[in-house]
């Protein structure tokens, strides 16, 4: 019984990982700042006029490649040129710059295509990617630009650094977690339960110190001293671990969003 309450434990705690493991990193947009190419944190594509969007995606879909990394099956490029924003060209297999016509109605004089279509705010990435968010698109890079956009007029740009700290992995901290975690004094009738751990509060270091603990099963019957205590037992075991967390414009994060974490009672 006891062999079949580890594994269980195991498989429960890679589960929980296994969706960070494994997740698909979309491949970005790229707009130009300064001559320095970025990727962006959204498909600006996408807030075009319906009726051109329509036409464009007929044309798109004619010769688009498709991935798992892109399953939109194009990338556009973007630039800045004093202060405004346009469109340079959609890839989609095949390099795109004109569309037969299908975008002559955001050209300028120059036939540049003026974006203007596109308003809100922007995280233009460039650097090491220090955080992989498992829709690609909210990952977070070492240097960042944040672009304020209002009818594709840049209206407010800012540079800011991001960075990490804590280096321990994936299966350092699940053995970390198994060895140390100790629930023997805790008498409960489900003999194995489930809680989700989060991480609330961190040092200007960017270690966490404070953790939130979420019961999820197997809480039935126990008294509020004994969920007290377990609450007390996860926190001091997770701050035993040099969790890996990184640093985004000036604010502290978890490199996990929570885990799902197995007890087992005695």
């Amino acid at each position: 019984m006891k062999r079949l309450i580890n594994i269980l434990s195991t498989l429960a705690l890679l589960l929980a990982f296994s969706h960070i493991a494994n997740a698909t990193r979309q491949a970005r947009d790229i707009i130009i700042i300064d001559k320095v190419e970025h990727r962006l944190n959204k498909v600006l594509l996408y807030q075009i006029d319906s009726v051109t969007y329509d036409a464009l995606g007929k044309k798109l879909e004619f010769d688009k490649f498709w991935s798992t990394a892109n399953w939109r099956g194009h990338i556009s490029t973007f630039e800045v040129k004093g202060k405004k924003l346009y469109l340079k060209s959609i890839y989609t297999g095949k390099e795109h710059t004109d569309f037969d016509g299908l975008l002559d109605l955001y050209k300028d004089r120059k036939g540049r295509v003026f974006a203007s279509w596109v308003s809100g705010t922007f995280i233009c990435c460039t650097g090491e990617c220090i955080y992989v968010a498992e829709n690609g698109f909210d990952s977070v890079c070492t240097q960042e630009t944040e672009l304020i956009v209002e009818n594709g007029v840049v209206v407010s740009s800012r540079t800011y650094f991001n960075k990490t700290q804590g280096s321990v992995d994936i299966d350092q901290a699940r053995s970390m977690i198994s060895q140390n975690l100790d629930l023997s004094k805790i008498q409960s009738p489900q003999k194995l339960a489930n809680v989700m751990v989060k991480a609330t509060e961190f040092s200007n270091e960017g270690k966490i110190t404070e953790w939130s603990v979420k019961p999820l099963r197997g809480y039935d019957g126990l008294s509020a001293d004994m969920r007290e205590m377990i609450v007390k037992e996860i926190n001091r075991v997770f701050n035993l671990i040099d969790w890996k967390t990184y640093c985004r414009d000036g604010e502290w994060h978890w490199i996990y969003p929570n885990i799902t974490c197995p007890l087992k009672f005695e």
